[in-house]
């Protein structure tokens, strides 16, 4: 218990430290470990497994001694009398009002294994309900996914628009020396300004978007983070494992119940079990184990209890039937839970493997597309096609820009989002 404390006091005063400190360079594991550590969930599981041993030890105290300290005072309508008189022999009445105190002690020397069914019990609880924690802190990796490759797309975004911002301001430059030669019209030139801004005002739409993201990564994982922080790209991977290698903490979770539903049977039985006691009842009133002497007197009795439960047995079936029934019910939702999951496996492959294509083909669209747009400028320079035209194929281009992007952070996004439905 102490140790447990001690570790919750330092991993505190860390997260105080990390929260505390201005993060520059952060990784998607990087995030997953902050998440966790920062969540209030993580607390629960550290106090639910302190919560759980001390009522493991809490068990341990059913092998005490129990004592009874007891007193009664009553008043009864009748008392214990000879049925015929003795000749010569005068036997005094007892009182009708009587009393007593005593001491009542009673040591378990068998108990027919129940309270180290308990004790097994309540450990596996104890890991079950952490366990459960443990699957609700697994859900973050999800939501940070999402923020972080939705970070990093933003980032390509800006950096393209920047690039396209360069490639107009090129272009203005050149129709404003042909407006003052009087090769091109100031409209020409007005288109372009507009698209300028236009492209402007995409920079602030992915900026918005990547602000947001990078505040619920910061909520998420409790860490100081700012909209300068540079995220690394993770590393891609086609070493996809195998469906039947899943680790989710679910099937772990799923486990401990049975576990638990099966120890529980075990008790139900341990319950049936006959029970072995030492007892010693001693005390002081009137009348005392002498009830024909009608005065106070001190008095004890001592020996071993045998106890068999019967309705214990009567009902153990009825239970059992029960627990059987529970857990058939676990076992469905274990098989259900991998049915959905191998479903989400085979759709995020899928996504993989169309991303991976779509990305091969982007390459070559957008050396098309360069070429065109190249072509346009020149017409555009010698006044064989108008600003609009050439904007048109710019915007193309631009956009075969964004689109490789798009496919490459999320081929990334469905490798991992494939590696968290997996367990990695």
């Amino acid at each position: 218990m102490t140790r447990i404390v001690l570790l919750s006091i330092v991993f505190l005063f860390t997260s105080q430290i990390t929260k505390a400190q201005q993060l520059t360079t952060l990784t998607i594991e990087q995030c997953y470990r902050l998440a966790i550590n920062s969540s209030p969930m993580y607390q629960q599981k550290v106090l639910t497994i302190a919560a759980g041993k001390l009522a493991e030890r809490n068990l341990n105290l059913q092998w005490l001694p129990q004592l009874d300290i007891n007193a009664q005072a009553t008043y009864q309508s009748a008392v214990t009398s000879l049925p015929v008189k003795i000749p010569n022999v005068t036997i005094e009445e007892l009182d009708k009002d009587q009393y007593k105190g005593t001491l009542e002690l009673v040591q378990p020397v068998y108990d027919g294994g129940v309270i180290a069914g308990q004790r097994k019990l309540q450990r596996i609880n104890t890991a079950t309900e952490a366990q459960q924690v443990e699957v609700d802190l697994y859900q973050l990796r999800s939501a940070i996914n999402t923020y972080y490759f939705t970070v990093l797309l933003m980032e390509k975004n800006i950096q393209l628009m920047n690039l396209v911002k360069l490639d107009l301001n090129n272009s203005i430059k050149t129709v404003a020396t042909q407006v003052l030669n009087g090769l091109a019209t100031k409209s020409n030139e007005d288109l372009l300004n507009a698209e300028l801004l236009r492209t402007e005002q995409q920079v602030i739409e992915f900026g918005s978007v990547k602000k947001q993201s990078i505040q619920n990564l910061a909520i998420l994982t409790g860490a100081n983070i700012d909209e300068h922080i540079l995220l690394a790209a993770p590393v891609s991977s086609n070493n996809l494992r195998d469906v039947l290698l899943i680790a989710r903490p679910e099937l772990k979770l799923f486990d401990f119940q049975q576990q638990s539903l099966q120890l529980q049977a075990k008790l139900i039985s341990a319950k049936s079990n006959p029970r072995v006691s030492f007892f010693a009842n001693g005390g002081y009133g009137k009348p005392g184990l002498n009830q024909l002497k009608n005065e106070f007197q001190w008095f004890y009795i001592t020996g071993l209890k045998l106890t068999i439960p019967v309705m214990s047995r009567i009902t153990q079936k009825k239970d059992m039937a029960v627990l059987k029934l529970r857990e058939q019910v676990t076992s469905k939702q274990k098989e259900n839970f991998l049915k959905n999951n191998q479903q989400l496996l085979t759709r995020q492959k899928n996504e993989i493997d169309k991303y991976q294509r779509l990305v091969i083909t982007d390459s070559a669209i957008i050396t098309l597309r360069k070429r065109i747009k190249e072509n346009a400028f020149v017409k555009l320079s010698n006044g064989i096609i108008t600003t609009t035209d050439y904007i048109a194929e710019l915007n193309a281009e631009n956009q075969a820009l964004l689109n490789q992007k798009l496919h490459e952070v999320a081929l990334l996004q469905a490798q991992y989002n494939y590696k968290v439905l997996m367990g990695d």
